[in-house]
């Protein structure tokens, strides 16, 4: 038996852990306020200031790794031990 698959909810979901690992990054780089703050600040904001957050961060996150991918496994190394540190 085949199972439905709920694509809206699926999509929702990622939307708010993409929303959430933004948050979380930029908590990381403005460390007054707490991540709940910066999450619930931009989930009160309209879905297309959200989105170009989101996209923004992201967007950029993914540029920051393919710039330590030229650098071999060092970079990448080095990019993933500064998110993780950025994010704690």
């Amino acid at each position: 038996m085949r199972q439905m698959i709920d694509l809206g909810g699926m999509l929702t979901r990622a939307g708010r852990l993409c929303r959430l690992v933004a948050a979380a990054l930029i908590a990381g780089v403005r460390r007054r306020e707490t991540l709940d703050e910066i999450e619930g600040r931009v989930a009160d904001l309209p879905p297309g200031d959200q989105a170009l957050i989101v996209g923004t961060t992201l967007g950029g996150l993914f540029l920051l790794s393919l710039i330590a991918a030229q650098f071999g496994l060092v970079g990448l190394g080095l990019y993933l031990l500064g998110v993780v540190f950025l994010v704690n």
